[in-house]
Order: C-alpha cells, then sequence, then structure tokens
C-alpha cells in the first residue's frame, strides 16, 4: 500500500440468501490493514473493521423457531465490529502442499455502534504431513482442527417482542405454566444474533462434509404466532403468543391434525417450548446454530493432474456447534461424524469442489449420500 510494508484491502458486499427457515438480505464493508510480522512475510498481522447491516425479508406466514421469529421482528439490525487476526503459512506449495502448516487465530469484537453486542475468538489449523513412498507421488496426509466462541453481550430484553394483548394476558395468568408463551419468554439464553451464530454442514464458512449445508447444531422446535380470541387460538399476523406447531393452546394437547390448521405435519406428535434435545418430532425443529463450535478432520490428497491442479480427496470430519447453555464442546460423543471423496480443482477463478458425503451418524430427518458443489473462497 502506497510503497509501504502494510497492505490494505476493502470489500463492498450486497447479499441475498434464501435458507431453508428464512430469507435474508445484507449490505456490508469492510476495510483490512496488513502488516508482515516476519522476514520471509509467512508470518503477518491484520486489524479490520467491518459493518454491515441485515433484514430477513417480511414473511409473517412463517412457522420457525423463537430465535428466528425474533430476527423478523428486529427489523433492520447492524453489525460494527473491530477484529485482529494473525496467520501462519509454512506450505511448500500453495496449490498442492506436502509439507508445513497454515495457522490463523481472530479475535473480534462487537458493540460500537450498531446492534450486535459480542466478543469472539476463533483457531484454525491445518498440518500438511506428507505420504509414505508407496503411496502416490506428491500425495499428501492433512489433519485440520478448527475452534470458536463468540460470547453474546446482548440481553433478551435488547430484541423485539411483541405486545401482549389483554385476552393473551389474561390466558397467560390462567395458564402460567402453559406450552404457550410470549416471545420473550422463550429461550431467553439465546441472545447472540442469528447472523453471528455457527451453522455447519456442506462446504461453507465452518464445513463439515457428508452433511448439508447449515444442517448441523443446537436445534429449537418450530413456533407457530397466534392470539388468543374468545375459546380459540387463532393464527395471527400480529398475534403476542408462541406455541409449537401441532399443540392446541385451548385444550393443552399436542392433536392429529391432517388439515394442518395447527401448523406442522400433522402426525400428533408435538414438541414442548422448553425441548433442547430428545424431541418428540425432529422433523417440526429448526436448526438455530450455536455460539460455539469445534470440529476437526483427517484427508488424504492425492493429485489427478498436477498440470491443471486437479486434486482428489478423502476425508473424515467431525465437530458440532453447541448453544449458549450447552458446554459439552470436548465431548467427543456430542460430535457428528461424515466420511467422503471428492474432487478439488484450483480453476482459473478460484477453488472448485465437488464432494459426496456419507452421515455416519444420520438423523431421521438427514439425508445420505449428500452431493455438495463449491465455486470460490481463499483456499482449500
Amino acid at each position: 500500500f502506497m510503497g509501504t510494508n502494510f497492505s490494505l484491502g476493502t470489500t463492498v458486499s450486497r447479499t441475498n440468501i434464501r435458507y431453508n427457515s428464512f430469507e435474508q438480505e445484507q449490505i456490508g464493508a469492510q476495510v483490512i490493514l496488513g502488516h508482515a510480522l516476519s522476514e520471509d512475510n509467512r508470518t503477518r498481522g491484520y486489524l479490520r473493521y467491518g459493518f454491515d447491516q441485515r433484514q430477513l425479508a417480511d414473511n409473517f406466514n412463517v412457522y420457525t423457531a423463537a430465535l428466528i421469529f425474533r430476527e423478523y421482528l428486529q427489523d433492520k439490525g447492524a453489525t460494527s465490529m473491530m477484529g485482529l487476526t494473525l496467520s501462519q503459512d509454512t506450505r511448500d506449495d500453495y496449490l498442492a502442499a506436502t509439507s508445513g502448516r497454515l495457522l490463523q487465530m481472530n479475535l473480534e469484537a462487537a458493540g460500537i455502534g450498531g446492534f450486535s453486542e459480542f466478543v469472539r475468538l476463533e483457531a484454525r489449523g491445518s498440518w500438511y504431513l506428507g505420504a509414505p513412498s508407496f503411496l502416490l507421488d506428491r500425495s499428501s496426509f492433512v489433519v485440520g482442527a478448527r475452534f470458536g466462541w463468540a460470547e453474546p453481550l446482548n440481553v433478551i430484553g435488547d430484541f423485539a417482542s411483541p405486545a401482549l394483548t389483554s385476552q393473551d394476558q389474561a390466558f397467560l395468568d390462567a395458564n402460567p405454566d402453559h406450552n404457550t408463551q410470549p416471545l420473550d419468554e422463550i429461550d431467553t439464553d439465546l441472545t447472540l444474533p442469528l447472523t453471528e451464530r455457527y451453522f455447519m454442514g456442506g462446504l461453507g464458512r465452518y464445513p463439515l462434509r457428508g452433511f448439508k449445508a447449515r444442517s448441523v447444531g443446537p436445534r429449537r422446535a418450530i413456533l407457530r404466532r397466534v392470539s388468543i380470541v374468545g375459546n380459540e387460538a387463532l393464527p395471527a399476523a400480529n398475534g403476542s403468543l408462541f406455541t409449537p406447531v401441532g399443540f392446541n393452546p385451548i385444550s393443552g394437547q399436542c392433536e392429529d391434525d391432517p388439515s394442518r390448521i395447527l401448523g406442522g405435519n400433522g402426525n400428533g406428535e408435538c414438541n414442548n417450548l422448553n425441548d433442547t434435545d430428545n424431541f418428540a418430532d425432529i422433523d417440526e425443529t429448526d436448526v438455530i446454530g450455536g455460539n460455539k463450535f469445534v470440529a476437526a478432520s483427517f484427508e488424504y490428497r492425492f493429485p489427478i493432474s498436477e498440470t491443471v491442479g486437479l486434486q482428489g480427496v478423502a476425508f473424515v470430519d467431525m465437530g458440532n456447534a453447541f448453544a449458549e447453555d450447552d458446554y459439552n464442546l470436548f465431548d467427543v460423543t456430542e460430535w457428528r461424524y461424515g466420511t467422503g471423496a471428492g474432487i478439488q480443482w484450483f480453476s482459473p477463478f478460484g477453488p472448485l469442489a465437488l464432494v459426496l458425503g456419507f452421515p455416519l451418524d444420520r438423523l431421521s430427518n438427514e439425508k445420505s449420500p449428500v452431493l455438495e458443489f463449491s465455486v470460490g473462497g481463499a483456499n482449500f
């Protein structure tokens, strides 16, 4: 940058992404100032500032988890964040390394302006170990590990919640421990904003191959929004109460509802508001992301065509994301496991990957195998 030993990078972006449970629009900008910390330029430090503003597209008929409902009601939310990154890259080859390591650590803080308030620490490492001579020439074993923890500083009162109507308040007074509650009384420990949460799976930002993108992490019951009118719990765009799909607040029962007036799949099995695991119907849950995650991978990479930068890869991935009230990060029985193989191509327009993966501990609502395709990104 301007003849100095510093580097300067800027990005400006506008994205619209449609997920299974919501659609998100986001605009943002980031400035990154970097400098070498070693003479060989392999160790570098970066100081970053970013600002983004996001909004979930209006959908007043949505059935989803409480955390996502809060984002719908929040209107626009902004994140103003400072970050410090340290990285070291000693690989012998950028495209097909057989020795060296790639290490990175990020420390970030948000809350100087904007809505989101949190501190976050992330670390990742990849070690390239080479392969014995009896295996393919220029092939390599790769061991990877990743970790992230975002500590939320927002409180539940920061998020929007519908004001209770007099009828809904009267219903709550008569049924204080009911399976129907106002939004600010549900999942009150989940205060890290949706866009900052860790969703694992697929080939995305937090990969876990063998699973669909953003499909791995803590789950919560899918809810519907209702209002109590007389002796009926009516679906209402402006209702102030929320209850699991399939549940009838008036009868206090989960009902077999083929017409699906009560939402859900109508099979007569319902989750409870306080369920965090062992759901009665996992099909009526949403992945809501965690505030922390841990992941590891073991790969064997081998050249298919060094001329065009084509590699084959066989892998085993493991890890999971965890919610604010769950601290079992290093309990391997809580991790998810996937395996498979694929092709990686260092194309002229960025890395391209095609992976066929298999979950080793598949849930009833998960598919196997899973075919994932990815274009772009910095590296594999």
